[in-house]
């Protein structure tokens, strides 16, 4: 990309540029020539000591000129460097971002949804591309259909206690898929891991217990590849507050921060380290209603950065796969009364899921300008 190859050519052609100006001036017998090894501030060194002396210091010797002349031939040059930077740089911060590449004003589609999915809360896309979704309370999965919002089938999921098997009833959070594997999050923290099943079918899941508890109130969950992990999203981080400063106190610092853990999928385990902690803060400017809770978290294809969706304040987050924050974005509330679940097909399409509030439930789809697909 453009900037990766140019980029760092930018400061030793401005000073390039800087010193054919004040070039004359000084004379190229005395002078020295900057090159692309040099620093921008290396550059200027001998440039600053001429304004507070009438003798610049050169490599040969002492060359005195008129600071006045120096003055009117440097000025010039320094704005012009200004504004090349500020219009060369600002599209490199924006290249970065997966987030502007969406119209977030006009998607695609605008799909009712099923009533058994009124209270749909998270949404998964398989390998092939096809589209899954649970509700809020009970453990069943609804394949649909992307281009109608209808269901195609729906298994639910069973578990294993003393007295025997049983259909799990959870206050289900999120959905993911890794591989040919399926996974859902409560609010807790408890994963549920199990197989696609036919239409009508119940497949047996595996219980997987975190450390997190209710006050961490987990509410998204996707797949990384890239270190075959699970994300969890949570809305809060309790870890540093004591049980007084949560229910008396009106500061609670740690409170502004939200963790997103990662489950590992090879050891079953829960790393006791954030991978992200998230500051709210900056973020609640952004928002409608000057909050910042992560509710459906995404991973983006192309660009390996993670999509934070927040129902509170219709918030899109793009994070970098360092934890820093890149872009964020407000969702339109005439398309996302309460938006919930988030996912990516396998051409950079966005797919939101909306909690039917007022009236259905919906799906929108957004798909990404063509301009920034990646080269095949």
């Amino acid at each position: 990309m453009w900037r990766n190859s140019h980029k760092a050519d930018i400061g030793s052609w401005a000073s390039l540029f800087i010193y054919s100006e004040i070039q004359p001036l000084i004379g190229a017998q005395n002078s020295y020539v900057p090159t692309s090894r040099d620093t921008p501030v290396l550059k200027f060194i001998p440039i600053l000591s001429g304004l507070r002396s009438p003798c610049i210091p050169m490599q040969s010797g002492l060359m005195t000129i008129n600071r006045a002349a120096l003055m009117i031939r440097i000025l010039p040059a320094l704005f012009f460097v200004i504004f090349l930077s500020a219009v060369l740089f600002r599209p490199v911060m924006a290249e970065d971002s997966m987030l502007s590449c969406y119209d977030l004003d006009n998607p695609v589609s605008r799909l009712k949804l099923p009533a058994e999915l009124k209270e749909v809360s998270g949404i998964t896309l398989t390998g092939d591309n096809r589209l899954f979704a649970h509700d809020d309370e009970k453990g069943t999965v609804y394949q649909l259909d992307m281009k109608t919002g209808k269901i195609i089938k729906r298994f639910s999921i069973l578990e294993k206690r003393w007295f025997g098997t049983d259909l799990v009833i959870e206050d289900f959070e999120d959905i993911a898929v890794a591989g040919k594997r399926f996974y859902m999050v409560t609010s807790s923290g408890v994963i549920y891991g199990f197989g696609e099943g036919k239409d009508g079918a119940k497949v047996e899941a595996v219980r997987h217990e975190t450390f997190l508890n209710d006050l961490f109130d987990v509410e998204g969950l996707c797949y990384d590849p890239l270190t075959g992990s699970l994300l969890l999203a949570c809305k809060e981080y309790p870890t540093e507050i004591s049980l007084r400063q949560l229910l008396f106190s009106k500061k609670k610092t740690g409170l502004k921060l939200k963790p997103v853990y990662s489950f590992s999928l090879r050891n079953k385990a829960l790393d006791k380290v954030p991978r992200f902690l998230i500051d709210s803060e900056p973020l609640k400017k952004k928002s409608s209603e000057k909050k910042f809770k992560p509710s459906a978290i995404a991973r983006h294809p192309q660009s390996g950065t993670f999509f934070f969706l927040a129902s509170k304040g219709k918030l899109l987050v793009e994070i970098g796969a360092d934890g820093n924050v890149l872009d964020v974005a407000r969702l339109p509330k005439k398309d996302h009364h309460q938006p919930e679940g988030l996912a990516f097909t396998s051409d950079n399409e966005m797919l939101i899921s909306n909690e039917g509030v007022v009236g259905s439930a919906s799906l929108r789809r957004y798909p990404m300008q063509k301009q920034h697909q990646a080269s095949p």
